[in-house]
């Protein structure tokens, strides 16, 4: 049987607009990260608004060598990050060769992995809030283990404080906004620093080093610039199978 509503009440009814659901609120982030990216890339905007973005990368690229090797049974010591945008994990432990090309792999596959489960999270709100605590808990963490240097423990510590604010208090559309903005940012990093994949030697403020497929090539074997084309390989799909789930999701 209907049950007809009084007449007085049709106008509320009728005038109240339907709430976005969460794939229409992650198209709408996801438009919004897209204008926000171009901007940073193609208007004259100020380096300092560029240089967060370029430490966040080495962040999640020093981070994926120190928690590699913790997981293989290693002591993850500090990581440190210079204003130069470089950085340096460092760890020790007793390690196999392939366990030593796996820690060196962990960096460069660090901003791919990181991206594409931001990405994933990016569908909904309650994804989103869980991949920014976790990336809070992640710099608590540093602050507290393994900051190398001042700039490490003021950067990670900023970054932590927002990331936990945002996971906490966020609405809906800025947690994804967020989540789909720092994933977008990592990846493009993963590529626009891409050349690190194909040099044997890495130049930081630390002075120069094997580069982390200099340091595969020696672990195992085969020249270094095929290891770097693998692991560019496996960052691109990485990639862009997040970005297929995503866009899937979004006509559920």
């Amino acid at each position: 049987m209907t049950k007809l509503a009084p007449q007085g009440d049709t106008s509320a009814v009728i005038g109240s607009p339907a709430p976005s659901t969460s794939p229409q609120r992650a198209l709408q982030a996801l438009l919004v990260v897209a204008a926000l990216t171009l901007a940073l890339h193609w208007l004259p905007v100020p380096i300092w608004l560029h240089w967060p973005i370029l430490l966040g990368s080495t962040l999640a690229h020093e981070f994926g060598h120190g928690l590699a090797a913790l997981l293989l049974g290693g002591d993850f010591e500090t990581l440190t990050l210079f204003v130069d945008g470089s950085g340096v994990a460092s760890y020790r432990g007793h390690f196999s060769a392939w366990q030593s090309a796996v820690i060196a792999a962990a960096g460069l596959l660090g901003p791919p992995l990181a991206a594409s489960l931001l990405l994933l999270a990016g569908r909904d709100e309650r994804s989103s809030r869980i991949a920014l605590m976790l990336g809070a808990l992640g710099c608590a963490l540093l602050v507290l283990l393994w900051a190398g240097n001042l700039l490490t423990l003021f950067y990670a510590g900023v970054l932590g404080l927002g990331l936990a604010a945002l996971a906490l208090r966020g609405s809906p559309v800025l947690l994804q906004w967020s989540s789909l903005f720092i994933a977008v940012q990592l990846g493009l990093a993963s590529f626009s620093r891409a050349d690190y994949l194909f040099t044997a030697v890495a130049q930081t403020s630390a002075g120069p080093m094997p580069s982390d497929v200099a340091q595969i090539e020696a672990a195992l074997w085969l020249p270094y610039w095929v290891w770097g084309g693998a692991l560019a390989a496996l960052s691109a799909l990485l990639v862009l199978w997040s970005g297929w789930r995503f866009l899937r999701s979004l006509g559920a």
